[in-house]
């Protein structure tokens, strides 16, 4: 049986780096600085590197994998990410629907936390798939077309703030699956949020059926998503002057 498949989301590259995909790490950090990018940031996997590149001209961010010392993908991603989400100086991420560790109704200190987490997950997706299937009552195989729901497998990122009693979560695009709830901005509420010492813990709602569960291991830096859709990977803090 011949089988074709085909995703329905794809990621963006840029128009203007989109001829370093494939290009070897060092003369495409060449050529993104040459351009106007300067790095922001990364984290290395096991066998991949993200780093983050920031062009202030643009207001651009991009999201840069190298697997086997080659660029693998280019892609644009979120502001913060490159660390740019206003403040004095543009030295910390200071955003403005959180009171960044304010004191809270009942006096003393909020603790604010914002972190960028970089991994690797698996999501719900529809694709359309033709090919050929038997029919027995007509004795011969006759073509099928429809749409079927699999697994794939991503690079991406998530950004996840915590004040106080309150918490969201913001997932890349390339994460979200096809049916999902409304969001505020691209960022879910955290229900059932535990912050402690060493874990955070909760829960957000992609729709009813997909409530991933969260957990964030502070002492080791590593956040793992648990649900119809999953993601492991390594968190960073967005506050240039702190660490979380």
């Amino acid at each position: 049986m011949a089988v074709m498949a085909t995703p329905t989301l794809a990621q963006v590259t840029p128009s203007d780096v989109s001829d370093l995909v494939g290009a070897r790490g060092a003369g495409g950090e060449a050529q993104l600085a040459a351009r106007g990018y300067v790095i922001a940031g990364g984290q290395t996997g096991d066998d991949r590197k993200w780093t983050y590149w920031w062009n202030e001209r643009k207001g651009v961010c991009l999201s840069v994998t190298t697997v086997n010392g080659r660029y693998d993908s280019i892609v644009s991603t979120p502001a913060p990410d490159c660390r740019q989400g206003g403040g004095a100086g543009g030295g910390s991420y200071r955003p403005p629907e959180f009171g960044y560790g304010a004191p809270s109704d009942q006096g003393g200190y909020r603790e604010h936390i914002a972190v960028v987490c970089y991994g690797e997950g698996q999501r719900l997706a529809s694709q359309m798939k033709s090919g050929y299937e038997w029919d027995a009552d007509k004795r011969r195989y006759v073509p099928r077309t429809g749409v079927e729901l699999t697994r794939q497998d991503y690079d991406t990122s998530v950004t996840v703030e915590i004040d106080g009693g309150q918490g969201r979560i913001r997932p890349a695009k390339n994460m979200i699956p096809p049916l999902h709830s409304s969001s505020d901005g691209g960022w879910y509420d955290i229900a059932n949020l535990s912050v402690s010492r060493d874990f955070i813990r909760g829960e957000f709602k992609f729709n009813g059926a997909n409530r991933p569960k969260i957990m964030i291991d502070r002492r080791a830096g590593r956040i793992t998503l648990d649900g119809l859709t999953k993601f492991s990977g390594t968190c960073d803090p967005l506050d240039a002057d702190r660490k979380f």
